[in-house]
């Protein structure tokens, strides 16, 4: 077990293991994933936190809509896990998140992510990670995916979640749909607008092909495992990929307030 202090991120150091990888999970949602899901407490996420010794970052989840859609949800948010030795965040959906929640309660936040899986597609929104979710034409789909990730990746956010995330249906084409072009066009977006990249252990991506590729051209990462309750702090898959990857701790973002015991 990694043993945990307080500590900044220019002393990163006390949140490695021998590998020399930053133990953190910075998508850990402590709200039950449906509404028949139990939630957890933000001390039972920390009494987690410190058996794994795995750093958490919660996130809560909104924008316009959502648990978190204005001013008054989101401070709710932030004061609930005030008293926690965890970092605080908040996925958000959308392009005018920045409308719904004001710049200075914003910027209590330690980080802010977003993802591309809530897709429009023929006038509607596609939640991609629906079971069932189909598309006529995978190379269209792909091609307006691309160009979908690359303007949600303009927003200014820290942590890009569910990166190169597919359709259960497309899965098992990954290899063949996240082609070299492809991958290189959302790694410079996301190296130009200083975006780290998700290892998530939930949908076990992006591949390592496309991490060696983004390391190459200078991406950053960050550590998810992208789990209700459930499998929070549980990152041992990502620290596995960033080892074969050979990622170390000046690969990865980590928020840079200290947190106490």
């Amino acid at each position: 077990m990694v043993k945990l202090f307080a500590c900044s991120l220019l002393a990163i150091a006390c949140l490695l293991g021998a590998d020399d990888v930053p133990r953190v999970d910075l998508h850990a949602h402590i709200h039950g994933e449906t509404p028949k899901d139990k939630d957890m407490t933000p001390a039972e996420a920390t009494a987690i936190s410190r058996h794994l010794g795995v750093r958490l970052g919660v996130l809560g989840e909104g924008g316009c809509s959502g648990d978190i859609h204005d001013d008054r949800t989101l401070v709710a948010f932030l004061d609930s896990l005030a008293d926690q030795p965890v970092w605080r965040g908040i996925q958000v959906y959308g392009f005018h998140w920045q409308n719904c929640l004001s710049k200075a309660n914003l910027d209590r936040l330690d980080y802010i992510a977003a993802d591309a899986l809530i897709f429009p597609f023929n006038g509607k929104n596609i939640w991609l990670w629906l079971p069932g979710v189909k598309f006529p034409d995978p190379q269209e789909f792909m091609n307006q995916y691309v160009e979908f990730n690359l303007r949600v990746l303009a927003e200014p956010f820290q942590v890009w979640a569910n990166p190169t995330y597919l359709p259960e249906s497309l899965q098992p084409e990954y290899d063949k749909l996240w082609t070299a072009e492809r991958m290189d066009r959302v790694i410079a977006a996301a190296v130009k607008n200083k975006v780290a990249i998700e290892i998530n252990a939930r949908f076990q991506i992006p591949s390592a092909a496309f991490i060696k590729r983004a390391k190459a051209a200078g991406a950053r990462f960050s550590i998810g495992s992208n789990r209700h309750v459930e499998g929070i702090g549980e990152i041992d898959s990502c620290l596995q990929m960033a080892r074969k990857c050979g990622l170390t701790a000046k690969d990865f973002f980590v928020p840079a307030r200290a947190l106490g015991h």
